[in-house]
């Protein structure tokens, strides 16, 4: 099958191509044999100036192929950090709804870091040097996953106000978390 231009220009990064193609009227949501639009490919490749000129353009920010992913999911798998910017401004401006599921995150720490809250009561022996995780529900686990060997779990604010100010805890957002990878391949 052959390539339909506008995805051709977008993989070279062609951007004069490109702005060409749009002005001639290209069908801004062809797909090639991924289900991919020129958008998700500019997404995967993090040409953010060829993903502006499809957006202003009209491209539908939340189209996705076979894979399922949206062109911004599509920049954050590939750590293109400005870009993936950029597309998920675009995805909570349209007013298509994306369904993402939420995506569990917890921390570990060592099982004495928790020592000094005033409450903390486990619910179990642990020794000294063991390690538990502290989840986005503010639960304490002896195992990665959530509700599993549960070991500390407080609703209070006091609490909460621990685990974040005494010990930094939040939960990163998708773009933080590309961010850090991107500065750590950066630096290797």
């Amino acid at each position: 099958m052959n390539k339909p231009q506008l995805i051709e220009a977008t993989e070279a990064g062609d951007i004069k191509r490109v702005q060409a193609l749009i002005k001639n009227g290209e069908d801004l949501e062809q797909k090639d044999d991924y289900g991919w639009t020129a958008l998700n490919w500019a997404a995967g490749r993090g040409d953010t100036e060829i993903v502006k000129l499809l957006l202003e353009a009209g491209a539908n920010p939340i189209n996705s192929g076979r894979d399922l992913r949206t062109p911004y999911q599509i920049a954050l798998a590939a750590a293109r950090v400005e870009t993936a910017t950029l597309l998920q401004k675009a995805e909570q401006e349209s007013e298509i709804d994306s369904e993402k599921p939420a995506r569990p995150f917890c921390k570990a720490y060592p099982v004495n870091a928790f020592c000094e809250f005033p409450e903390w009561q486990i619910k179990q022996s642990l020794s000294d040097d063991a390690v538990v995780y502290l989840h986005q529900d503010f639960s304490v686990t002896a195992s990665m996953w959530p509700n599993e060997n549960v070991v500390f779990d407080s609703d209070s604010d006091d609490w909460r106000d621990y685990c974040r100010n005494r010990l930094g805890f939040h939960v990163p957002t998708d773009l933080e978390l590309a961010a850090d990878y991107a500065s750590r391949c950066q630096k290797a």
